[in-house]
């Protein structure tokens, strides 16, 4: 993995393996560069910033609400080059770690008995960029990292991988019953209209800052938009474009957590409106964006 990093950065344990161990990788830097890396099952998350990964030949954008899970083996690449430092923090699991993990939490102990050397199951659609809008995974990640930043292992460290092993369980079990809500009868037709419908979504994740129509988000995910509009909202229990609005308004908080203006958040989400953006704002978060700005840039005591 080519890189060239600012301090601080870390793998922690020091010495460990990717592949053959559970490692926490965190860094900040201007500037890296990684090309066609196959790595371990691994979650990547931002704790600063936005990065975009590239997977087979998709750009796939992580930010401080989201987190992108890979498969084992999974190549991506990613090119940071920012004026303003990014910081990540990325789980790798050891090989097999989380498969035998579901293997355990879905059969009994007398199976575990019978035959502990029985195969673990592909977790099929768990490698997608996910939303952390209910803070699953995100909060228990970067409180690892920071825990992890002394080179002294916290006593939870295992418990930690275990845990968050646990969460991808559950988040495949979520999968599954998304794709059983897609109106088709066919099993196939099924996983396939879904592996399309989370293209459209990663598409969205990507394109927060200009005007998306729901032709082009269907276009993306070559699909017709009376089927997509149709599909998306069954499956994930809201419209595309109140899921795209979502996102923009998270976008916003963390700009004007950075203190930036308002009229220059409005502007780089590709809205035209300002009335319309305050509004959503103060019904979604309970403040008008001014206000979250004015209190940012206020001197910390």
């Amino acid at each position: 993995m080519p890189a060239t990093r600012q301090k601080p950065q870390y793998i922690f344990p020091a010495g460990a393996r990717l592949g053959h161990d559970n490692v926490v990788l965190h860094a900040r830097a201007r500037r890296h560069v990684v090309t066609d890396f196959p790595g371990p099952l691994s979650i990547k998350t931002v704790c600063e910033g936005q990065v975009d990964w590239i997977v087979n030949g998709r750009r796939l954008v992580v930010d401080e609400h989201s987190f992108l899970v890979l498969h084992d083996g999974q190549k991506y690449s990613l090119n940071i080059d920012t004026q303003r430092p990014v910081e990540t923090c990325c789980v790798f699991f050891e090989r097999d770690f989380v498969e035998r993990i579901v293997q355990d939490a879905t059969t009994s102990v007398q199976a575990s008995l019978d035959s502990p050397l029985r195969a673990a199951p592909r977790l099929y659609f768990l490698s997608r960029l996910q939303r952390d809008s209910k803070s699953t995974f995100l909060p228990q990640i970067w409180s690892l990292a920071k825990r992890c930043s002394g080179d002294i292992q916290p006593s939870s460290f295992e418990e930690d991988f275990l845990l968050l092993s646990e969460k991808l369980v559950l988040l495949y079990d979520q999968i599954s019953t998304e794709i059983a809500r897609v109106p088709a009868m066919r099993a196939a037709t099924r996983k396939e209209v879904y592996r399309r419908l989370q293209i459209a979504k990663e598409y969205m994740h990507g394109t927060t800052d200009r005007p998306l129509s729901l032709e082009s988000v269907s276009k993306e995910a070559c699909l017709s938009r009376y089927h997509m509009h149709r599909a998306f909202t069954k499956v994930f229990g809201q419209t595309p474009h109140a899921y795209i609005t979502a996102l923009r308004l998270q976008r916003a908080w963390t700009l004007l957590k950075d203190g930036r203006a308002v009229t220059e958040v409005c502007t780089e989400l590709g809205l035209s409106s300002l009335s319309s953006f305050t509004r959503l704002f103060k019904n979604h978060y309970g403040e008008v964006p001014s206000s979250l700005s004015r209190k940012c840039r206020l001197p910390q005591n």
